[in-house]
């Protein structure tokens, strides 16, 4: 049975903006954000449904597709900004290359 893969909520795109390869680690990523009620709440619930399964975001940096963990958000305070309501630790785990999609049907198809 095929692995279901979640794509990153649109509404939290901007949080994609932060996020870069932890120090000495390739396949983490980490960023510290300032959330609205409303992206906190989004981010709560992606979350919960995407809990052991891949989630499929863009690198900010080079926007290759990326295939990788996400950690249970971790909650660091007050926002800094005073727009949000809090700041938040969003971290991936076994982040890798998503492939091309023919790639990986070719694979499977034997050819």
């Amino acid at each position: 049975m095929p692995e279901l893969v979640r794509d990153w909520p649109h509404i939290l795109q901007r949080v994609l903006r932060e996020i870069r390869p932890a120090d000495g680690r390739a396949d983490c990523y980490v960023a510290e954000v300032d959330l609205s009620e409303e992206e906190l709440r989004a981010l709560n619930l992606f979350e919960a449904s995407a809990r052991h399964e891949h989630v499929s975001f863009a690198d900010p940096e080079t926007a290759e597709g990326r295939l990788a963990y996400l950690n249970t958000p971790v909650g660091l305070g007050k926002a800094r900004n005073g727009e949000g309501i809090a700041r938040v630790r969003i971290s991936f785990t076994d982040v890798h290359r998503m492939r091309p999609m023919d790639a990986q049907s070719g694979a499977s198809s034997g050819r």
